[in-house]
């Protein structure tokens, strides 16, 4: 996999923020910093039932998506926050959104996390992510050990978190239930 990183500057004039971000680049995919030029794009997505199935609390209201758009800018980037949209190299139509942030449950671990769009789906794109964000959680942010969780009926993500080199790890629990944690360790990349 090649695995190219750019940086971006990126300023809201809303909050008077400045910070920079990487790019990255995949062999198919660009995942870059969201402008406001993708924000129809992330609401359709996080508004969307079948792509919100397995995330978090599931889908969102119009209000809620709004109100999580504000605080990408607002609050998580200028945390540094490291929050993508994913685009299409060949025709760079959006197809998702990626991250890696410090898992909410046990802050030491960081995790990354990735849903696309419907019409996205079964393309091979959820694993290209997810060895994206491993190698680059490795090498750009100098993480040991980085986990993704995921619900034990979505064997799609299991799939895909195999794939990309993950091992089961241990259960957790949160208000939605118990949940899968995968992790892998930077020394079983080498």
């Amino acid at each position: 996999m090649i695995l190219h990183y750019y940086f971006a500057d990126v300023f809201t004039q809303k909050t008077s923020v400045f910070f920079v971000m990487k790019q990255l680049e995949t062999e198919r995919l660009i995942m870059k910093f969201y402008s406001e030029e993708n924000k129809n794009d992330f609401l359709n997505l996080f508004t969307d039932a079948a792509v919100m199935k397995f995330v978090d609390k599931g889908v969102m209201t119009n209000e809620k998506a709004e109100a999580f758009w504000r605080k990408l800018f607002e609050k998580l980037y200028p945390q540094n926050y490291k929050i993508w949209a994913v685009f299409d190299k060949a025709d760079l139509r959006y197809i998702g959104h990626a991250g890696i942030y410090p898992q909410t449950t046990k802050r030491k671990d960081w995790e990354f996390v990735y849903f696309l769009c419907k019409n996205e789906w079964s393309k091979g794109y959820a694993t290209e992510i997810a060895k994206c964000l491993i190698k680059y959680s490795f090498e750009e942010l100098n993480l040991r050990k980085i986990v993704a969780t995921v619900e034990d009926e979505h064997l799609a993500s299991i799939h895909v978190l195999k794939k990309a080199g993950m091992k089961f790890e241990r259960y957790e629990s949160d208000e939605q239930g118990r949940f899968s944690v995968y992790s892998v360790a930077e020394a079983y990349t080498k």
